[in-house]
């Protein structure tokens, strides 16, 4: 087992650091053979005191005006209703942040909103920040992912065995 971020998943797949990995999506799928395992639905992190905190669903037009603490790549429906809202995207000089703890430590301090999928958002609790499901994002796609050129039975086998448990 290896922990990546969303910048990395498919780094480690291509360089041969794993044989096989979990990709969240989009990402860049070039080489890669992909075989889609399941969905869920997106939530917007939120500081505890945000005045959407507390509703049980948001649009993601109810996001557009926000600072968005991630890759904007990462969320294309942000990104492309900030451009069209606002003409660019928001930038605020805080460095990049690749861990899930290093993004909530950054909402809670309300540097801006991250946007990840639901199982990940309820999962970290913390009292200073909120997850609000995203009604209109479309869900975030979990796959298995290997380099097309280094199929193997094991990989094979590995791919059966994920499929039949999700």
């Amino acid at each position: 087992m290896l922990r990546t971020d969303w910048s990395n998943q498919t780094d480690v797949i291509r360089d041969g650091q794993v044989d096989i990995g979990y990709l969240r999506l989009p990402a860049d799928q070039h080489g890669l053979t992909i075989e889609p395992l399941f969905s869920e639905p997106r939530a917007v992190v939120l500081p505890a005191d945000h005045p959407l905190a507390g509703k049980d669903c948001v649009m993601a037009a109810d996001l557009a005006g926000e600072h968005l603490l991630q890759d904007p790549d990462a969320v294309p429906e942000w990104r492309d209703l900030a451009v069209e809202l606002r003409g660019r995207q928001s930038s605020r000089g805080i460095p990049p942040l690749r861990t899930v703890e290093e993004k909530l430590e950054h909402v809670a301090s309300g540097h801006g909103i991250v946007v990840l999928p639901l199982s990940t958002a309820t999962f970290y609790t913390r009292p200073d920040i909120r997850p609000v499901p995203v009604h209109d994002l479309p869900p975030n796609q979990v796959c298995l992912a290997w380099d097309s050129s280094r199929d193997s039975t094991l990989i094979r086998d590995y791919a059966a065995i994920a499929r039949t448990a999700s």
